[in-house]
């Protein structure tokens, strides 16, 4: 029990400096949360994401659990193969049984720019807001220890404001290479909270660390497109702190899309194998039917907190939808992994 408690003291004592933030192991799956120049990224018009994750769930009292909606889609500029990618991101996240919880809201706009028919490149920024409480009747306190145990029934003295707001701000760039028609490599690096938001808490102001992303991921499918492979790798700083995952997903089509007009998209089977660097071992599965995507990863946990979690990481899930809004202006390239306008490079 005893190691239990110091375990989790060093978990949330990040209250005081108000060190909160999401990740999660599906990562790019949700990219415009990470990097506010992927906003409007994507082959079709609109998209919209679910996403959900439980950690630690063999700690005693409640799991650590995040969720966050986005949607995002394009504006194609008139006479211009360049578009404006625009979106809202909503993230809850709350650690254990002191509550301490975060909601950030951001609206990144990105600007997307087609170089040629091979390179496009997009820069976003991402205002929002950052919000954090926590329950202060779960915590307990120094002068509330009687010799055994801690005794909620004395007073605290601690005087202190349980909530804090401010203003937040991301950036991000974000480029995409078409090598050939079954070959792709995407890449970006963003800055989250770069204004260092204060958030206030026992009368000190306390800045988030500023959060930097560096992503890169690639598709690359077999001559006849029954297969393929698509790694990927995140490596984040967070302050002091830092957290590299990488891997891939092995993907194999179930339905090829339409040789017609009409607008038909791919199904795919992927299962893919992660790692957390010194941290865990991750396993996810996702389906794609037509414009609907799902995906389940688990979390085994080999760091020196195994001995508590008794390695069981976390559960995480995602529901995304993406389509098109005119097709009537797409036909199909079955020699590229896109759609193109008419009339389009």
């Amino acid at each position: 029990m005893r190691t239990v408690f110091i375990l989790l003291s060093l978990l949330l004592s990040t209250i005081g400096f108000a060190q909160q933030d999401k990740h999660y192991s599906m990562w790019n799956e949700n990219l415009s949360t990470l990097n506010a120049g992927a906003t409007g990224v994507m082959n079709e018009d609109v998209r919209l994401l679910a996403n959900y994750r439980m950690q630690w769930l063999t700690l005693s009292g409640l799991p650590f659990n995040s969720g966050t909606f986005s949607f995002d889609g394009k504006i194609k500029l008139t006479n211009s193969y360049n578009t404006i990618g625009v979106g809202v991101n909503f993230t809850n996240d709350q650690t254990g049984d002191t509550r301490i919880m975060s909601n950030v809201v951001s609206v990144p706009v990105a600007f997307n720019i087609a170089l040629d028919r091979m390179n496009f490149i997009s820069v976003g920024l991402a205002p929002g807001f950052y919000m954090q409480s926590f329950t202060p009747g779960n915590q307990t306190w120094d002068n509330q220890w009687n010799g055994e145990e801690f005794d909620q029934s004395i007073p605290n003295p601690e005087y202190f404001v349980n909530k804090a707001s401010a203003f937040d701000m991301g950036a991000g760039i974000y480029y995409q290479y078409i090598m050939d028609e079954n070959t792709h490599v995407k890449g970006g690096i963003s800055m989250n909270h770069i204004n260092g938001p204060n958030l206030s808490y026992l009368g000190m102001n306390t800045g988030l660390f500023r959060n930097i992303n560096f992503m890169i991921s690639g598709n690359k499918f077999s001559t006849l497109r029954k297969f393929g492979i698509s790694p990927q790798a995140l490596f984040s700083f967070y302050g002091p702190n830092y957290n590299l995952l990488l891997g891939s997903y092995f993907d194999h089509e179930l339905f090829e899309s339409s040789e017609r007009t009409d607008y038909v998209q791919r199904s795919f089977l992927s299962y893919g194998i992660f790692m957390r660097w010194n941290d865990a071992l991750i396993g996810s599965i996702a389906y794609k039917l037509n414009a609907f995507k799902i995906g389940v990863s688990y979390d085994l946990n080999f760091s020196p907190l195994k001995t508590i979690t008794k390695s069981v990481g976390a559960v995480e899930f995602f529901l995304k939808y993406s389509a098109l809004v005119d097709r009537r202006a797409y036909i199909h390239d079955r020699k590229l992994f896109r759609w193109r306008g008419k009339g389009r490079m």
